[in-house]
């Protein structure tokens, strides 16, 4: 479950709710969690490892925007994002700002968590709200679960390379 920050900032991650959907991937990945971090934040370099997000451009502080395209299924797809507050260096979160937000709520914040082994255990959750959230799950669902895999699989690479 994501933990909400006590401050109540529109920035703040949201936490499910009811009507929430909620995709969650983990993966292990054997590198430093400096590194995984570096990557997750490099939109430029999203282009040369990322399968899901294949273009990335904006900042990454709290309310930068951030424009990608993102493939779902068949269709490359231009969304714009929201940074949302984090932990640098462990969580970074941005919310959907496009169109779509006025119908359905969409939040993604990939969490590292270093082991005792050393490697990070990287949670990559995408939250789903809103009355409108089960038709999202039902239309497009399988292709963001499809994505979230891809995504932390390609990470995982790009990360032990």
């Amino acid at each position: 479950m994501l933990a909400v920050l006590t401050s109540g900032s529109p920035l703040d991650p949201r936490a499910p709710g009811e009507h929430s959907v909620v995709y969650r991937v983990d993966t292990v990945i054997s590198a430093s969690q400096e590194r995984v971090y570096g990557l997750i934040t490099d939109f430029p370099g999203y282009a040369s490892w990322n399968p899901w997000v294949v273009r990335a451009a904006g900042g990454t502080s709290p309310g930068d925007e951030v424009k990608v395209d993102v493939i779902l299924g068949s269709r490359t797809m231009a969304a714009k994002h929201i940074v949302l507050n984090g932990v640098p260096g462990q969580r970074f979160c941005w919310k959907d700002a496009g169109w779509n937000s006025w119908f359905v709520y969409g939040q993604r914040c990939r969490t590292l968590t270093t082991q005792p082994d050393g490697t990070v255990l990287v949670s990559n959750e995408l939250l789903i709200d809103g009355i409108l959230s089960g038709g999202t799950d039902h239309f497009v669902g399988k292709a963001m679960r499809d994505g979230m895999q891809a995504e932390n699989a390609a990470l995982k690479r790009a990360a032990e390379s």
